[in-house]
């Protein structure tokens, strides 16, 4: 929402509370179409997502905490796809 309100984009907390019965709808076997890319070994749309917004947070001045870290977690997780499962 922060970086929402600093690019110049009306987004309020009604349009974020919209998202709730969206979501609450869902049923639980729902995957997103980024966890279905990680399942199937295939490269992701991080960049596009997680990446832009950490960007341009950055570029902003803002701290976007969670998204950095969801992205880093996932940029490793990326890198490490193919490799062999661990055992033990």
């Amino acid at each position: 929402a922060a970086l929402a309100r600093a690019s110049g984009v009306d987004l309020g907390q009604a349009d974020i509370d919209a998202w709730f019965p969206i979501i609450e709808g869902l049923g639980a076997d729902g995957k997103t179409s980024m966890l279905q890319d990680v399942e199937a070994g295939r490269r992701t749309e991080l960049e596009s997502f997680g990446g832009k917004v950490v960007r341009m947070s950055a570029e902003k001045g803002l701290a976007a905490p969670v998204n950095a870290t969801l992205y880093r977690l996932l940029k490793v997780r990326e890198r490490l796809r193919g490799a062999a499962p661990a055992t033990g």
